[in-house]
Order: structure tokens, then C-alpha cells, then sequence
């Protein structure tokens, strides 16, 4: 009797699990656009060049249903900033899949937009990086190419050599106007 009900239960607590991680923080969206954070992080590979803030995206380079349209978008943002602003910010897709080609990740960010920066992450940093994020993704049960992940862009800053990570918006589309009043907000710190 136990053998028959432990299959449909370890079903149902796989799949609880996986709604959970991706309604979750959908069903919290429709009444927070953003929230403001002073969350000390060290991070090596946020904002490496001599940039004063970085947005922030996790997804994984063969996704073509959220990851391409989220990417599409912060381009279009990116293009309608003005030079000195795009001088002072970096955008970086931080890959949650770990790509067999550690090069992939570079290459979808800057099919984007040339100055968008992709970074690989071992099993190692992707762990230590995604719990300071807090962004939650999991392996598709269907496809084992396909991951479910959270969709939030986050504003970190540098400031007096620390970097701090202040923003993080959750809805779909991203409130860009709010981005832009936001960055401007940080650059004038």
C-alpha cells in the first residue's frame, strides 16, 4: 500500500515544489514593482569595469520564451539611455543553466546589445551568487533543457569600494520608467 501512494506523492511534492517557485513571486508582483534594498555583496564578477551600477538579470541562454523577450526589452531601455548615463552602467545576464560552452552566455548577452556582459557560473558561484540574489530556478520536469527561474532585474551599486545591491523588480514588463528614475537616484548619491 505505502509503494503505491509514495510515486503520486513524491509527483505531487516535485510539482508543489516547482509551482511554488515560479507563482510565488508572481502572485506578490501585481502589488510591488520594486523594492529598495542596502544589501551589502561581495560578488567578484558584479561590476568589474569601472562602471558605478549594474543591472542585473539570471537566465539561461537557450531560453526563448522569457529570458529573449526580458533581454529585448532591457536592450530597447539600454539604447534610450543617454551616453554619460550608459558610461556609468553595466548589464549583465548571469547564466543559471552552467552551458557545456562557457563562451555562450557572453555571446546571448551581446547579441542584444554589444556592451551587455554574460557571465558563465560554475555549479560554485552560481549557488553562492543566486542565494545572495535570492532567485530561485529549477530544472524543468518536462524538457531537461529548459530551467524555471525567477525574473527580477536588480540595480547594484558601488559605493565606497563595497557594492551594494539596491533594487529589485519583479513585474512583468519591468517598469522601466521607475529603472530610470532609480538609476538616476543612484548615480546622484
Amino acid at each position: 500500500m505505502f509503494k503505491k501512494l509514495l510515486a503520486p506523492l513524491l509527483i505531487f511534492l516535485v510539482l508543489g515544489t516547482a509551482i511554488t517557485v515560479m507563482i510565488m513571486p508572481t502572485l506578490f508582483s501585481s502589488t510591488l514593482s520594486h523594492k529598495l534594498f542596502y544589501k551589502e555583496i561581495d560578488l567578484e564578477l558584479i561590476l568589474e569595469k569601472n562602471r558605478e551600477i549594474a543591472i542585473v538579470f539570471f537566465g539561461y541562454s537557450a531560453c526563448d520564451d522569457v529570458c529573449t523577450p526580458r533581454m529585448e526589452s532591457l536592450a530597447k531601455f539600454y539604447n534610450s539611455l543617454d551616453k554619460k548615463t550608459k558610461q556609468k552602467i553595466e548589464v549583465e545576464f548571469l547564466d543559471i543553466s552552467q552551458p557545456v560552452d562557457k563562451t555562450l552566455p557572453s555571446r546571448y548577452a551581446q547579441y542584444f546589445n554589444q556592451d551587455f556582459k554574460g557571465i558563465y557560473l560554475n555549479e560554485e558561484i552560481l549557488r553562492e551568487y543566486t542565494k545572495e540574489f535570492s532567485v530561485y530556478f529549477s530544472q524543468s520536469l518536462f524538457d531537461k533543457q529548459e530551467y524555471n527561474h525567477t525574473e527580477n532585474l536588480y540595480l547594484v551599486k558601488k559605493k565606497k569600494g563595497k557594492k551594494v545591491l539596491r533594487y529589485m523588480y519583479n513585474t512583468n514588463p519591468y517598469d522601466f520608467k521607475q529603472i530610470r528614475a532609480d538609476i538616476k537616484e543612484l548615480i546622484n548619491e
